[in-house]
């Protein structure tokens, strides 16, 4: 049996062959960690209504394994897919200084192209959370023509993976701000001192099995997707402040436990990940039930 000290060397070596040693992209470069990804969208999974299909609902470990891809799709050997997925998992909020946010990527583009800011820096995290979602309404309305067809249940599987990501990265409170790896220098750079890797790695210290997580949470389709997802991140944003009066409590790495604050924090934090991943999963089932295929697509 591995113990504890094998895992995290191999959990580095891991990283390292992926990513690689070179400079991290703008924003922050992961979020819970791979096998904190893992266990919340197990949960999520476990969490949904009844209503989803039972091939959706009964193979939540393979959903797991695939809510890992957008993080491995940074690695530092493809420079064209790293540049593109990076600003994905982030949107720096205050670089918005209260503008509201357009429902689609382009006109949010353009919103940035007006006020003299980078998309890619300020992020595109809602865009990308969205858009997963709404394939995933596709490939769901394919799983309603054809049932049985276990190439279109993988392609559900697939996609549910990654809306898991994204939904997961938004309720991390430091990947909705500029402060996400310590407080901004005045110049606007990140001193990256460690506290988002702290971060990250609560939901894997909290040793919570997903069907715990997945207790008693109150699960439902949104209303509409996009401010759905808007209300999320400004919660997730309103956590910050409390993140940094964490930090002097943060677990050191290689310590057992976590201070009871800290623990707290985390527990919520993963049930409102759970909660809010299953609220989409459940979104994307209810859309796909509204959506007219091409002939080609349901044949």
């Amino acid at each position: 049996m591995r113990t504890d000290a094998t895992r995290r060397v191999l959990r580095a070596l891991l990283t390292l062959l992926t990513f690689g040693t070179g400079l991290a992209p703008i924003g922050p470069a992961h979020a819970w960690s791979t096998d904190g990804h893992m266990v919340l969208t197990e949960a999520a999974v476990l969490a949904t209504p009844a209503s989803l299909p039972s091939f959706f609902r009964s193979d939540g470990k393979a959903i797991a394994r695939d809510s890992r891809d957008p993080d491995f799709s940074k690695h530092r050997s493809l420079p064209a897919l790293r540049n593109g997925e990076g600003p994905e998992h982030y949107l720096d909020l205050e670089l918005l200084k209260g503008r509201s946010l357009p429902a689609t990527r382009y006109g949010f583009i353009h919103q940035c192209a007006r006020a003299k800011l980078d998309p890619d820096r300020v992020g595109l995290l809602p865009y990308a959370l969205a858009e997963a979602t709404e394939r995933l309404a596709l490939a769901f309305a394919e799983s309603r023509q054809r049932p049985e067809d276990t190439h279109v249940q993988a392609k559900c599987r697939y996609l549910a993976g990654q809306v898991a990501h994204y939904a997961q990265d938004l309720c991390q409170p430091l990947h909705t701000t500029v402060h996400h790896d310590g407080k901004v220098r005045p110049d606007g750079s990140s001193p990256r001192t460690g506290i988002h890797s702290r971060i990250d790695d609560l939901i894997t210290a909290l040793r919570v099995e997903p069907s715990a997580l997945a207790a008693r949470q109150q699960v439902a389709p949104v209303e509409s997707l996009m401010p759905a997802i808007l209300s999320e991140l400004k919660r997730s944003n309103a956590l910050v402040t409390r993140v940094y009066m964490l930090e002097p409590k943060l677990r050191v790495k290689g310590a057992r436990g976590l201070a009871p604050e800290v623990s707290d924090f985390a527990q919520e934090r993963a049930r409102a990940s759970v909660r809010f991943t299953a609220s989409l999963y459940a979104t994307a089932w209810k859309l796909s039930g509204t959506l007219q295929l091409p002939k080609a697509a349901a044949e």
